[in-house]
């Protein structure tokens, strides 16, 4: 399944200050690779402005920067190249953004949505143990320097 995240609605961070303190989105970054690692699905962030640093993103996890435009534009220009937009999930708690998504036959849930799903998956594999599937998302974000409750 296909998650597009909203990568600075989500952190809470315009994309002046991201730029100036890059590790909340490196932290997001990994906290999201965890979820793929899991088996949580295909995962592209769309953050706003750029990445000057060229850095890597981690593991199963994509990221697009929407200079010059806006994320919320990236994310619907990319929605119109789509054959089957329904099968794309976009997390925000933009609700503005995440309403016109869904007029663009996307769907759409917030953060506290998509980490209830993540974490309330049945074990990747047969043989692992559902405590195995599992992903703590306050331990995590505590590990990364986030603020678990400012990511709900």
């Amino acid at each position: 399944m296909p998650y597009w995240f909203d990568g600075n609605n989500l952190i809470g961070q315009s994309a002046a200050v991201a730029r100036q303190d890059p590790q909340t989105r490196k932290s997001f970054l990994g906290l999201l690779s965890t979820y793929t690692a899991a088996g949580g699905g295909r995962f592209l962030v769309f953050f706003d402005g750029d990445d000057s640093g060229r850095t890597l993103p981690p593991r199963g996890v994509r990221v697009r920067y929407s200079a010059p435009l806006s994320t919320d534009d990236i994310i619907l220009q990319a929605a119109e190249g789509l054959k089957s937009p329904a099968e794309v999930i976009v997390v925000t708690n933009d609700r503005g953004l995440a309403a016109r998504c869904r007029g663009a036959g996307l769907r759409t849930m917030d953060w506290r949505q998509f980490t209830e799903k993540m974490t309330a998956r049945p074990p990747k594999s047969p043989g692992a143990s559902s405590d195995e599937a599992r992903v703590d998302v306050k331990e995590w974000s505590r590990y990364f320097g986030l603020d678990p409750d400012k990511l709900k």
